[in-house]
Parts: C-alpha cells; structure tokens; sequence
C-alpha cells in the first residue's frame, strides 16, 4: 500500500512540475543584431538625403546616436550621424560619406568602444588623427570641433584610466592642429567618476545628461 502512495505522490508532483506555465519570450530584442547589416542600412538612408555645405553634423558613438540634436537646437542643418557601438575605426570607415558634402562644422565623439573592446589609448588615438586628418584633406573648408569622451561610473573595467590619458591627447592634438577641442568632462564628473545623476547605466547619458552637454554646446553651434 505505501508504495502506491509514493507512486501516486511522485506522479502528482510531476504533474504539477509540467503543469506551471512558462511564458515565451517574443521580444524583438531577443533576436540577433548584425551590426554591419544595420550600419549599412544607416549609412544608405543617411546618405539618401541631401547634403549642405551649410550642415552640422555630429558623428559619433551610442552617445551621439541618442542626442535629439535638431530639437534640441531647433536647428535643421544639425545632421546627426552616431552609430551605436561605434569605434574610432569605424568612424575612419565611413567618415568619407559626411565630407563628401563638404559640411559647415563636424562634431566628433569616439573611443570609448574602443577602450570597451581593449583597444589601447595608442591605436585609438591614431585612429582619430587619422579620421581629423581625412576631413582636412577631403573637406578643408570644415571646422572640426573635437568633444572629450565622458568618465564612466565603470571604475572595476578602469575605463576612466584610458580616457582622461586619451583626453589629454586629443587636448594637445587639437592644439597643434588648430582644431576646437571642447572639454566636457569637468562638468560632468562626481569625484573621479561620472556623476549618476547624469546617466542611465554608468555609461549612457539620462534626460538631464543630454540636457548639459546641450548647454555646454550652445556656444558652438
């Protein structure tokens, strides 16, 4: 008899293991995201529009992808050209397609990603002389302003290490060649860290992060 007692209770407890629902997960961002697939696809309707020896462009990471610049500025000729995941190589890769219009002004923010995949201060700084060089060349009539990268709250990965060795760089760079470098950070820094008032996940800016780097960049503009 006791045996078919415990046969009937696992039996019951099986079924009840079988029986509790699991919830499909259906969200797109579940699925597999090819980024040269999608940059591809950016560049063509970027480059699908007019272009302005009057425009603005902003060309840069995540951080610049996710700036309302035209609103922002209520200004039209502002073109923003940030790419998500972004590296100062891919930036070299593609800055031809903004100075093939011959733009006004190019903002450029780039090499965090850089330092994310353990690229060293080095590489990623001859990357972006050679980026400011090639609008020199190819666009010499455009102003380039050169924006600090922003700290991070991400001390563990020692990312704010790379950056303000990087940033002292692009100061000197921008001195020499004449280029505008516009130092954000000093704002934006709690400590040594960039202030989580600022950010959503201790890298990417928050509502009233994009509202000060918009102050800081009035002037500008």
């Amino acid at each position: 008899m006791k045996y078919i007692l415990l046969f009937l209770l696992i039996i019951s407890c099986q079924k009840q293991k079988t029986e509790i629902p699991v919830k499909k997960n259906d969200s797109i961002v579940t699925y597999s995201f090819n980024k040269v697939l999608v940059g591809k696809a950016k560049i063509d309707i970027q480059n699908s529009f007019k272009k302005s020896v009057d425009d603005i462009v902003f060309i840069g990471d995540s951080k610049t992808e996710g700036f309302n610049l035209q609103e922002t500025f209520n200004n039209l000729h502002i073109k923003n050209r940030g790419m998500g995941g972004d590296t100062t190589g891919d930036v070299l890769s593609r800055i031809h397609f903004v100075t093939s219009g011959k733009p006004k002004k190019i903002f450029l923010e780039i090499g965090v990603n850089d330092f994310g995949a353990n690229s060293s201060v080095k590489k990623t700084f001859e990357n972006l002389k050679r980026i400011c060089e090639k609008v020199e060349k190819e666009s010499p009539s455009t102003k380039v302003y050169v924006q600090s990268l922003l700290p991070t709250t991400l001390e563990s990965k020692r990312l704010n290490e790379k950056i303000n060795v990087y940033n002292r760089l692009l100061k000197s760079y921008c001195n020499v060649k004449g280029l505008t470098y516009i130092d954000l950070n000093p704002n934006f820094l709690s400590g040594n860290e960039l202030n989580k008032k600022y950010t959503v996940d201790g890298i990417h800016l928050n509502a009233e992060g994009y509202k000060l780097w918009a102050i800081l960049l009035k002037s500008y503009i």
